[in-house]
């Protein structure tokens, strides 16, 4: 029978069994699919970001200002990206922050200080003097009892009963007293020559008053001013009595008024300390633990200007590399922060840390600016000349000192102006003249081209009672706007405190600034050390070249051995934590403070030029988070995705090996090769339509849109033989199928483990040793896998262009190379499973020797022939057929001796049977006879060939019933007839001519069509002897035929060997009780 007719008589065995097996087959197929659905689900919740171009913020150092710096430090913590040029890029515009809070702040405090330095209000003047002149006229002021200037709702009274401690009487003796307003125009202090009320009663007062502390009198002057009733005073009457002067009081107070009004729209336009004291207020201990996020834009608006630090957020592309932000928070993403130590640190400072510790975006930030602000600045040597220098370095933390110097004066001006506001006489005054018609018509007409009226001012100028909450909307008065500059001054004052404004700490040498400095390091409050290399460091000047280093911890600067990275993908090189290291690690800012010290040192010129780094903008591009995250769980996907395949395809092969259908197949005349190419054909289709679906689905999820689909269903052909063939060298260390499948399986994937040690120890590896790593098939396919991920990244995808090529630059290793390295893998493990195979086949089968390969047989058959049997003369008329020469055979198990040298001959057209008891040898015997069991010594020759040699040729002519049924559960009574009658080289007319004459003699022609795990154990029986009989075999072997055979079919067999021998083509040895052989 040729070649490929038994190779078609495999494969239709294999799809029979899968076709019958639909559930195993099912599996297969869809099992890959499930889990790529689920990474497809990912992908659909992380599209591809379509990431427009950036722009990124200039960085200024130290030369550029002390608030361009700081903001700069904090703002650009993320290096953030922007789709549009920043500010800082406009020409003729350097900064970025202009419109933070604090920039804003910076100006409008400028704008305010200049009114009081250059600003002049002749309006008060002018008002005050038209009022005074007015009092100087005869009666032009009543002399009236104090209680008639005094409103309706005054406190002035019980204030003196309450906290002067004096009597009624008293109190009621001053209210009755007479006063000439004309008195408290001149704005000098009320004494009581002033009051007219009776000498007698005048001394009792003064006696009683007398009694009453500086501090109460003086409040009670406050209060009595603060409550005049003027309108009481400036009546209509008097003023139309005196039209002249109320015509200049008139003018006055439209001048006034447009003072006041222009005034109020500046002090309106500075929204900085609105804006500041909103934002400071959601950044109080209460607000930062309701409302974290809040609050974190909040201080963004401060400092940058917009509620995120940052536009767009560019990630680390390096996602191979150490978890940075990580390591950048301290071990396991925390750090442990005693503040209790430091006795300097003060509750606002504890405070204010506690809070952007707890949060973990504050504490990033935090965590960047920390020893930049807190942080020691070590130098050395510590001599006159470099003290000098580091004295000019440390300058800018001085200008720090500037904000608690400003809160300090505004606690010393803040409360005059506060007091002045509530109670001068000029303010009541201009308020209650505001309030009069006949002068708010006249202010109305002067402030027409304004937002102001008289009305509005007098409500700006009024003081609210203590305690009274503000409506929402209500515009500002002149509180407001003192209570937020109060606090947004003493806010910052109160932040500079928990800055270090000494910075600088000199010791003598290099060794003592390591030491200090890792004793700094342990809290982060180390920034830098500057290590002067001066030729004379005794000399009290500087050299005119100036060599110094400046040493830092090594995790805030870039590692030396990395110039770039391993390869290209889309993106800026904009991650803060690895790329940007020299600048926010500070290393710039303190090689900027250090040249510009050394320049002024040595020019004894200010430097008045500020340098500002600027990032150049990255075109658009697609940024995929997901493609970057596959690059390395895409290989753990595909090895995943077979592993059932492979347990089944072990189970398979060793299945057949356990239950002796393979060797059943070979006695049959089937030869080792057609077997081994059956299987792979019937592995690596089903491999191959689940690679295809994998594809399709890899293309229409969006998983793999760049790459060509032919390139990766080739790459995964590859991937897929040497897989079989690993399964197949896998399937001949093993001899139970269970067994086989469960660590076939184990093995599988254990071999996708050193590719995970690859990746990390990457920067160690080489091309040569990525060759020796690729012998294993999942390492080889690991890196395809990671290359052709890498191209996908790219945007390029992997084509048949680049399959030379490798997207990491100065790598010789390829998509090429690891898919020619899968191929080789599955040649070695196909050559390794015939190999081992051959030499060790298992339970069943004959070894050869291991050097098989190279030994020669010729001569053997030969001599035999010459060779004769002194024992019995032979017979001279018969044909010899089996001839057993000294056969031995010892089980290694027990060293148990089953056959103990047997010599015997049969011949051909005679019916041979081996009678014993059990345990005598008879099975062992037809066992080696068959091929089954290897002779431990000596040999059988059936037609002229040795078994130890020539058992595939021996086999072509062999039909065998052995011991035990060995059937294929799957296949039909008429499919084992036609299949084994085929594989003897039958054509389909003469099966099918046999097939029914077989079947009746043994009985089963009534179950033709049942398929074998369906029949009882006797009607196994007689499909195993039909399939001995089938294709006219010269030497039939039988181990007890009939047994569990009812007593027809019993006969039927036995006339089959009668047919046998008559025609005499076959020798049949069998070993049975007495009654089989007669």
């Amino acid at each position: 029978m040729g070649f490929f007719q038994k190779l078609g008589l495999l494969l239709w065995k294999n799809i029979t069994y899968r076709r019958r097996n639909k559930i195993q087959l099912i599996i297969e197929l869809l099992w890959p699919l499930f889990l790529f659905v689920i990474l497809i689900a990912v992908r659909h919740s992380h599209p591809p970001y379509k990431q427009s171009q950036c722009h990124f913020p200039n960085k200024a150092l130290p030369s550029a200002g002390t608030l361009p710096w700081i903001q700069g430090i904090i703002c650009n913590i993320n290096n953030p990206c922007f789709h549009s040029p920043t500010p800082g890029e406009t020409v003729g515009q350097v900064g970025n922050f202009d419109n933070s809070i604090l920039s804003r702040l910076f100006v409008d405090t400028q704008t305010v200080l200049s009114y009081s330095g250059n600003q002049r209000f002749p309006g008060f003047q002018d008002l005050m003097g038209s009022v005074q002149r007015l009092g100087e006229r005869p009666g032009a002021w009543p002399n009236l009892p104090v209680e008639e200037y005094l409103r309706a709702n005054e406190t002035f009274s019980s204030f003196l009963l309450t906290n002067g401690s004096l009597s009624s009487a008293t109190v009621s003796q001053l209210l009755k007293a007479r006063l000439n307003f004309q008195v408290v125009l001149a704005g000098s202090e009320l004494q009581l020559k002033d009051l007219d009320g009776g000498e007698a009663a005048m001394n009792d007062l003064q006696t009683q008053l007398c009694n009453v502390s500086a501090d109460v009198l003086k409040e009670a002057e406050r209060i009595f001013l603060s409550q005049l009733d003027l309108s009481k005073l400036l009546t209509r009457e008097r003023l139309m009595a005196n039209a002249e002067d109320l015509r200049d009081i008139s003018l006055a107070v439209m001048s006034v008024s447009q003072e006041m009004a222009v005034l109020i729209d500046d002090f309106s336009s500075l929204s900085s300390f609105v804006d500041m004291s909103a934002a400071l207020s959601l950044l109080s201990p209460a607000n930062r633990s309701a409302l974290p996020r809040e609050s974190f834009r909040a201080f963004s608006r401060i400092m940058c200007g917009h509620p995120e630090i940052g536009g767009e957020r560019i990630p680390s592309l390096n996602w191979y590399e150490d978890n940075d932000i990580k390591s950048f928070l301290g071990k396991n993403g925390t750090e442990d922060t005693d503040l209790d130590h430091d006795n300097n640190t003060t509750p606002f400072c504890k405070s204010l840390i506690h809070g952007l510790e707890s949060n973990p975006l504050s504490r990033i930030v935090w965590r960047g600016i920390k020893p930049l602000f807190i942080g020691k600045l070590l130098y050395t040597p510590d001599t006159p000349a470099v003290q000098e220098v580091m004295k000019e370095v440390n300058k800018p933390f001085e200008d720090l000192q500037i904000l608690q110097e400003l809160n300090e004066a505004w606690m010393e001006v803040g409360p005059r102006v506060k007091y002045y506001m509530e109670n001068s006489l000029e303010i009541q005054l201009l308020q209650d003249l505001l309030k009069r018609p006949e002068v708010a018509v006249l202010v109305n007409l002067r402030l027409e081209n304004t937002t102001w009226t008289a009305s509005r001012i007098a409500r700006f100028l009024s003081t609210p009672p203590p305690g009274t909450p503000k409506r929402p909307g209500a515009p500002p008065n002149w509180l407001d706007i003192y209570n937020n500059l109060g606090h947004t001054i003493s806010t910052l004052s109160q932040v500079s405190e928990c800055f270090s404004l000494n910075k600088l700490e000199g010791l003598d040498t290099e060794g003592q600034m390591v030491d200090r400095a890792l004793e700094l390091l342990e809290d982060r409050q180390f920034w830098a050390g500057v290590v002067f290399l001066l030729p004379n460091s005794s000399s009290p000047n500087l050299p005119p070249h100036v060599k110094y280093k400046i040493r830092m911890d090594i995790d805030d600067v870039t590692r030396t051995n990395k110039i770039k990275d391993r390869f290209w993908d889309p993106g800026p090189a904009a991650d803060p934590f690895n790329d940007m290291r020299y600048i926010w690690g500070g290393f710039v800012y303190v090689q900027d403070l250090v040249e510009r010290a050394v320049s002024r040192i040595l020019t004894g010129v200010q430097q008045t030029t500020g340098i500002y780094i600027q990032q150049m903008p990255y075109p658009c591009y697609v940024d995929d988070v997901f493609l970057r995250v596959l690059n390395r769980s895409l290989p753990l996907f595909m090895t995943l995705a077979w592993i059932y395949s492979v347990a089944m395809i072990i189970k398979g092969v060793v299945y057949e090996k356990e239950a002796r259908l393979k060797e059943t197949m070979r006695i049959m005349g089937l030869g080792t090769g057609t077997l081994w190419l059956s299987w792979f054909i019937s592995s690596i289709v089903p491999f191959l339509v689940s690679a295809g679906l994998l594809i399709a689905m890899l293309k229409v999820g969006d998983i793999l849109p760049y790459s060509d689909p032919l390139v990766v269903f080739f790459f995964l052909t590859a991937f897929a033989t040497a897989t079989i063939m690993q399964c197949f060298l896998i399937s001949t260390f093993f001899s139970k199928a269970n067994l086989a499948a469960a660590c076939g399986g184990l093995i599988y994937f254990g071999l996708y483990l050193p590719y995970v040690l690859c990746v990390a120890w990457r920067d160690r590896l080489n091309t040569t040793y990525k060759v020796i790593a690729s012998f294993l098939s999942p390492v080889a396919f690991g890196f395809g896998c990671e290359y052709f991920s890498q191209y996908e990244e790219q945007g390029v995808g992997i084509q048949w262009y680049n399959l030379h090529s490798s997207p990491v630059q100065g790598d010789s290793y390829s998509f090429t190379t690891s898919i020619v390295m899968l191929y080789v893998d599955a040649f070695i493990y196909a050559t390794a499973a015939w190999y081992i195979e051959a030499v060790f086949p298992g339970e069943y089968g004959i070894p050869r020797p291991w050097y098989f390969i190279s030994k020669s047989t010729i001569g053997e058959e030969f001599l035999w022939r010459q060779d004769g049997d002194h024992i019995e003369p032979e017979p001279d008329n018969l044909v010899l057929g089996v001839s057993v020469r000294n056969l031995v055979k010892i089980y290694k198990k027990g060293a148990k001796l089953a056959i103990n040298h047997l010599n015997l001959k049969f011949y051909e057209g005679q019916i041979t049977s081996f009678l014993g008891h059990n345990g005598a040898g008879k099975t062992t015997t037809i066992s080696v006879l068959t091929g089954l069991f290897p002779p431990t010594s000596g040999t059988v020759y059936i037609n002229g060939m040795d078994i130890r040699h020539d058992m595939d040729i021996i086999r072509r002519t062999l039909g065998v019933c052995p011991q035990h049924n060995v059937l294929f559960d799957i296949l039909t009574v008429e499919e084992h007839v036609w299949f084994y009658g085929c594989l003897k080289g039958l054509s389909e007319a003469e099966v099918k001519a046999e097939m029914d004459t077989l079947l009746e003699d043994v009985g089963l022609l009534h179950k033709r069509h049942e398929q074998t795990k369906n029949l009882s154990g006797g009607m196994q029986r007689k499909l195993s002897v039909a399939i001995a009989f089938v294709g006219g075999s010269k030497v039939v072997v039988l181990d007890e035929p009939t047994a569990g055979v009812d007593p027809y079919s019993r006969r039927g067999i036995g006339i089959c060997c009668s047919n046998i021998e008559k025609t005499g083509p076959s020798s049949c040895p069998l070993t049975t009780w007495m009654r089989q052989s007669c």
